[in-house]
């Protein structure tokens, strides 16, 4: 069984849920995971939404870390079970869709590892607007986390810095007027995340920084 053992009892009229972590993870057999799955592992999807569940049902760094541990950090050579269903909590996950894009590092590194397996499509898509969200949050940390994910992404175009949230700002054009909103608003989205990316001044980031900032200043020039 696994160490995210959920036990729901009834006190003074309320359930609660118990979250027993050991090491975040047992094997069937009682072997300890590592908390850092090795390269060349297989990702379990089965651990991974019932590690996604736990954090649901009690937000906390313990449970934030039992999250991005099921998830290995070099990209596994096989998977194994239901990843439909982390699919599917990823777009209706509410807890991490906010601690993300408030500026929660653990969650936004178990998005750049998600990213490895989640490539196109719509979880593609809503980890990249809740990355690019959290790189204006906290700029230094994304560049930090983008230094040790970089080899996810084929050239500095594919980084996740280039969808926004404006299909919450504007969501349908049915005007001219709707469209030159869209256009100001997603302009003034983009050039925010500019202005984070200046305030970084680590040597270490300077390089990353800078492509980060032509990409934007690329995808600002074609809107």
């Amino acid at each position: 069984m696994t160490s995210l053992i959920h036990v729901s009892f009834r006190r003074f009229g309320v359930v609660a849920i118990l979250v027993v972590l050991t090491q975040c993870l047992l094997l069937p057999s009682g072997q300890q995971v590592p908390e850092k799955q090795k390269e060349g592992s297989s990702v379990n999807w089965d651990l991974v939404k019932q590690a996604m569940d736990a954090y649901e049902s009690s937000p906390s760094k313990e449970t934030a870390r039992c999250l991005l541990a099921v998830i290995p950090e070099e990209r596994a050579v096989s998977q194994i079970g239901n990843r439909k269903a982390v699919v599917i909590a990823l777009i209706n996950s509410i807890p991490i869709e906010k601690a993300i894009i408030s500026g929660d590092a653990l969650l936004a590194e178990t998005a750049f590892r998600l990213l490895g397996y989640m490539q196109g499509g719509v979880v593609d898509e809503e980890l990249r607007i809740m990355l690019g969200r959290f790189l204006t949050k906290r700029p230094e940390a994304f560049l930090r986390l983008l230094k040790n994910y970089h080899d996810l992404f084929a050239t500095e175009r594919d980084y996740p810095i280039d969808m926004t949230e404006i299909l919450e700002i504007v969501p349908d054009i049915t005007s001219k007027e709707e469209s030159r909103l869209r256009k100001r608003e997603e302009t003034r989205l983009f050039t925010e995340r500019i202005k984070a990316l200046e305030s970084v001044e680590d040597p270490e980031l300077t390089d990353l920084r800078d492509a980060c900032i032509r990409v934007i200043r690329a995808i600002i020039n074609k809107l």
